[in-house]
């Protein structure tokens, strides 16, 4: 196959990994050469987080060959305000698929597909033939808070999904409100590496030293810890169960100075994929602490399948995504809820980890693989 998958992605490739990364990784390994395009920082950025400027020194770098047909590219450096202003961000893209066809060039392919999850990508279609469009909607772009233009997001999103030959939902709010710009447009929700978490329950695995001391029971959380996280109601739990530790794994990009006093709150920073479970091993229970709102109500978590392929108790709040699965997770809205449910899987510890219970929770977990998920798109792409 002579052509070549670009991917467009708001995860850079090492970072938390994400519906783009396991999808890639399954189309390099059925043939595909993808090329992974990270996602570009602003001239800006370096101002507010100096660590984007390692994402400088990466596109210096060129693309990077991470795997037989996978390959990397951090694009250069973008003009800020691109989810503001549609002349900006037209600028920008143009910029990127001058990075991208060179890259082609380097690793010799001359036909490019696009497999897109950023609606800001239909800006470089003018400057790259591409051969096939896929749209992979991951989220309700235009709810997310920061430096965008909602209405921009909306328009760019409904012209590439009109642009594209097939599109995907990652949950079914996502299709339901997106249904009338596509034609071709199909639920495929997020899943798991079933056998990489399943190993929590089959397992004696090394307990890292920054959990090792964190005393018993362990109320754990894995993922991007932003303001779509609901972190009053984790203080309000923490401050009603002192002799439960709280443990929060991954980046933090919000404010957490009421934890300021909580002892029992532990914040452990980003943790490499391969690690999770690990991790996991060590809690009693895993928690999915999503606010309410329109962003979140479009949310299908991929921790929820990481979870429950682990085999441990699950407590959310009520996402639409995960009240499906109601049956296998405990569902709570308020503090005082979530005390009750940590409380009762305490006392019921014994019951809570019975060998019926672990398998129900892991069959969700390995109905719901990314392999599967995988064997779903690449039917359609076909």
């Amino acid at each position: 196959m002579d052509k070549v998958m670009i991917t467009t992605s708001a995860g850079d490739w090492e970072g938390v990994q994400h519906r783009p990364h396991h999808f890639m990784k399954r189309a390099a390994k059925s043939g595909r050469t993808v090329i992974y395009i990270e996602p570009p920082v602003s001239l800006l950025g370096p101002l507010k987080n100096k660590r984007l400027l390692e994402n400088w020194r990466r596109w210096r770098s060129g693309v990077q060959k991470t795997d037989e047909k996978l390959y990397v590219l951090s694009p250069p450096p973008v003009l800020p305000f691109g989810s503001k202003n549609r002349m900006i961000n037209r600028i920008n893209q143009r910029w990127i698929a001058s990075a991208v066809k060179n890259a082609m060039k380097i690793i010799g392919k001359e036909r490019a597909e696009l497999y897109s999850f950023l609606p800001n990508s239909v800006d470089m279609f003018k400057h790259i033939p591409f051969e096939r469009i896929y749209y992979d909607c991951v989220d309700d772009h235009a709810s997310f808070t920061g430096l965008i233009k909602p209405e921009l997001i909306e328009e760019m999103e409904k012209e590439l999904m009109e642009k594209a030959h097939v599109c995907f939902a990652t949950a079914r709010q996502l299709l339901e409100d997106r249904k009338d710009w596509s034609a071709n447009f199909h639920l495929v929700q997020n899943g798991a590496e079933y056998d990489h978490f399943a190993k929590v329950q089959t397992e004696t695995l090394l307990t890292p030293h920054d959990i090792a001391g964190i005393p018993h029971p362990i109320i754990g959380f894995v993922g991007g810890i932003s303001d779509w996280i609901d972190l009053d109601l984790i203080a309000g739990a923490a401050r009603n169960l002192e002799k439960c530790s709280f443990v929060m794994i991954g980046p933090v990009d919000t404010n957490i100075n009421q934890f300021k006093g909580l002892h029992n709150v532990h914040f452990l920073g980003s943790k490499p994929y391969k690690n999770l479970p690990n991790y996991i091993q060590s809690f009693d229970a895993c928690l999915i602490p999503f606010r309410m709102n329109k962003l979140t109500k479009s949310v299908n978590p991929i921790k929820m399948y990481e979870y429950l392929s682990a085999g441990k108790p699950v407590i959310s709040t009520p996402l639409p995504e995960v009240v499906h699965h109601s049956d296998v997770i405990d569902i709570v809205e308020h503090a005082d809820e979530l005390v009750a449910s940590i409380k009762r899987l305490i006392e019921q510890k014994d019951a809570a980890s019975s060998v019926e219970k672990v398998a129900a929770r892991q069959v969700v977990g390995r109905e719901n693989s990314w392999d599967a998920r995988w064997k779903i798109v690449e039917e359609k792409l076909d």
